[in-house]
C-alpha cells in the first residue's frame, strides 16, 4: 500500500529497530499519529536524550550495567569502572 511520505518515512523508521517488520512498523506509525502531540513530542524528546546522554558502551551487556557507567561518568568517576 502506498503512503503519504510522512507515513512512510515513520514505517521505515520502525522498521529499522530489531524484531519490528513491515506490519508492526506500519501498527506502530498510526499508534504514533493516534497519540496526543504533547505525547509524541515526549516520546521523541526521550528517543533524542537517551541517545545523547547513554549512547553504547561496547564492553557493557546490559542497559542496567550501562546506566551504572554513565552515572559513574557523571559524578566524575575516574578510571576503571567495575560492575
Amino acid at each position: 500500500m502506498q503512503y503519504p511520505e510522512p507515513i512512510a518515512k515513520l514505517i521505515d523508521s520502525f522498521s529499522k529497530l530489531p524484531g519490528i517488520g513491515a506490519k508492526t512498523a506500519s501498527r506502530l506509525a498510526f499508534f504514533v499519529l493516534d497519540m496526543p502531540e504533547a505525547d509524541v513530542l515526549q516520546f521523541a524528546s526521550a528517543l533524542v536524550d537517551a541517545k545523547r546522554e547513554l549512547g553504547i558502551v561496547r564492553c557493557v551487556a546490559t542497559l542496567r550495567s550501562l546506566i551504572r557507567v554513565r552515572f559513574a561518568r557523571m559524578k566524575g568517576v575516574t578510571g576503571r569502572v567495575f560492575l
